[in-house]
Order: C-alpha cells, then sequence, then structure tokens
C-alpha cells in the first residue's frame, strides 16, 4: 500500500511500507507517462538492488529512496546524474548527521559514500525515454541509517555505528533539499563543469594509484581526471590513457 506526503518536501512523496524495488518502480512510473518528479520511498524492499543487477540488502532503519525525473536533460547528459546526487547525498549526510568529520567522508567511483573507508550508502541512477520519446531518469539511494550488512567482500558502515544515528525521515529530508541545490546547480547538464570540480575534490583516490575491475579484466593505474561525460580517465603504469565508463574501484593494486 501507498500513499502521498509532502511535508515540507520540494516534491511528492509516495510510501511504500514494503515494494520489490523503488527503482523498478519509478522506471515502470515513467513508462506509464509519469509527468512530475516525484520521491518513492520503501519501509523495506523485498528486491533492492545496486549497480548490475547485485543485490542491496534492505533492512528496517535504513533509507530506501527513489527520485523520479521526467525529463530532466537531454540523454546524452543522464549519466552525469550519478555525480549530481554523490555531491546531494554527502551535502545531505552532513546536513543530517554534523557530528561526522567531513574530511573522512569521501565520493567512490561512480557511485558509493564512504565514511572512515566503510561504505556507508549508494546510488543507483537508471535512464532512457518514456512512451513519448523525451527522456527519463530514477535516482535511487540506498542509505545505511541504523543497520550496515556484515558479510560482504568490502567494509561497510551505518551512521549508527559511527555514532550518528539518524532516522530515515530525517536523511530524506536532507537529501531533498539537497538534491534541489544539486539539480539546480547542474542545470540540465549545462552547469557539469561546476558538479565534476566539486565531486573531483571529494573523490576517493583522486591523484593516487587504484585498480578497476572491469569484469575478468584488472587495470591499474593513476586516477587523474573524470571527463565530461563523467568517465574515469585512468594513467596506466605503461602510459596510456584509458577511460573506463564502468568498473569497481579500490586503491592501490592488491598484492
Amino acid at each position: 500500500m501507498a500513499h502521498y506526503e509532502f511535508q515540507g518536501s520540494t516534491v511528492p512523496i509516495v510510501r511504500f511500507t514494503q515494494i520489490g524495488s523503488t527503482n523498478a518502480e519509478g522506471m515502470a512510473r515513467l513508462q506509464r507517462g509519469e509527468t512530475f518528479p516525484v520521491w518513492l520511498v520503501a519501509d523495506i524492499q523485498t528486491a533492492g538492488r545496486g549497480r548490475r543487477g547485485r543485490p542491496w540488502t534492505s533492512e528496517l532503519g535504513n533509507l530506501f529512496a527513489t527520485l523520479v525525473l521526467p525529463n530532466p536533460a537531454p540523454v546524452a547528459n543522464l549519466a552525469q546524474l550519478c555525480f549530481v546526487a554523490g555531491l546531494a547525498l554527502r551535502d545531505a549526510v552532513i546536513s543530517a548527521a554534523p557530528q561526522i568529520a567531513t574530511d573522512n567522508m569521501k565520493l567512490k567511483w561512480p557511485n558509493d559514500l564512504l565514511i572512515d573507508g566503510g561504505k556507508v550508502a549508494g546510488i543507483l541512477v537508471e535512464g532512457g525515454t518514456d512512451p513519448h520519446g523525451r527522456p527519463a531518469a530514477v535516482i535511487g539511494f540506498g542509505v545505511n541509517c541504523l543497520h550496515h550488512p556484515e558479510d560482504l567482500p568490502y567494509k561497510a558502515t551505518s551512521l549508527e555505528a559511527l555514532g550518528a544515528p539518524t532516522a530515515p525521515d530525517r536523511m530524506l529530508e536532507a537529501l531533498d533539499l539537497a538534491m534541489a541545490v544539486r539539480l539546480n546547480q547542474w542545470n540540465a547538464g549545462a552547469g557539469f563543469p561546476a558538479i565534476r570540480s566539486d565531486w573531483m575534490r571529494h573523490a576517493l583516490g583522486m591523484g593516487d594509484q587504484v585498480s578497476v575491475k572491469i569484469g575478468e579484466r584488472e587495470v591499474v593505474g593513476r586516477f587523474e581526471n573524470i571527463d565530461t561525460r563523467g568517465a574515469m580517465m585512468l594513467r596506466r603504469r605503461d602510459g596510456v590513457a584509458e577511460i573506463i565508463t564502468a568498473g569497481d574501484v579500490s586503491l592501490g593494486k592488491p598484492d
């Protein structure tokens, strides 16, 4: 069951006690002709997912929210929304959990927020066109407010574990306001240079050696930049510059 709320939000909120995936619901709404932005928020997701269809653990007490954006920008600019959302997420955590030191917050290319080296939140941007051929996108956020999974191949954490317990509704309120500010700054892509510059200031591993897993292939090099599309620009050890559009990043090269 779902119901609409406003409660000071810049866009309406549709709440679900339980749903498969807020992103999947958002894409379905766009295909049915949704014409106004809306937040879809669930207490529990039964089929939450991250990038490349990976399952996302969805425990009660964390935030699971998707911002549905009909016609936000030309299709070619939709990938930039990942960086817009990353900055807004960081802004929101600073606002909702001010006791956490901002120096410890890093944006991991392309879509994670890390605090003290642990993943506290992830973003999943999906885009395309609606039935009328207009650009459309959904931005899914999963924020570990009170819980975090333990059985992962990487470090995870939560705001609770970091000493800053934050209710999901408080995080949503901060995120809603932060997204409004960052979307305005982005301006459908015209403001991406400023977004790109801000994002790189907070990026994990910028200027350092990183390894990127792309399927079965691993690329090692210096993280030099992100380009105008948001792709990673990596300088390999052989001096060749490689443009990477998708992959899993870790610092240094594993032994």
